[in-house]
């Protein structure tokens, strides 16, 4: 995964899903999203953003849309699963914290993931 190409702005993009996580001592949740593929010359890219705490936005690349749309959501699972504030149990879905968020996982996260793909 490569960072975001950022001549692309966030306001031509149109995300496909999105959802807001709880975080502990954070009022306005954290808010997920995932961004519609778009070509890329003879590719495809998708791209994926966490709110704070975790304040990332990635880039995607793949052969099809379908893949690019894949590693967006694998690696949108890799960096939830895989932060800290979730590891503490600082992240959650409806008052439900350090468990299911409703974002499938990515087969090395079983151990701490609670909705494998």
């Amino acid at each position: 995964m490569a960072p975001a190409d950022h001549s692309q702005t966030l306001m031509s993009m149109r995300p496909i899903a999105e959802v807001t996580l709880d975080v502990l001592d954070q009022k306005d949740g954290m808010g997920l999203r995932l961004y519609e593929p778009q070509p890329d010359g003879q590719d495809w890219s998708c791209t994926f953003e966490i709110d704070a705490p975790l304040s990332i936005r990635i880039q995607t690349t793949g052969v099809s849309s379908l893949q690019a749309l894949s590693l967006a959501l694998k690696g949108l699972s890799a960096y939830l699963y895989g932060s800290t504030s979730y590891r503490e149990g600082r992240i959650g879905l409806y008052g439900n914290f350090g468990g299911d968020l409703s974002v499938p996982a990515t087969h090395w996260l079983n151990d701490v993931a609670p909705f494998p793909f």
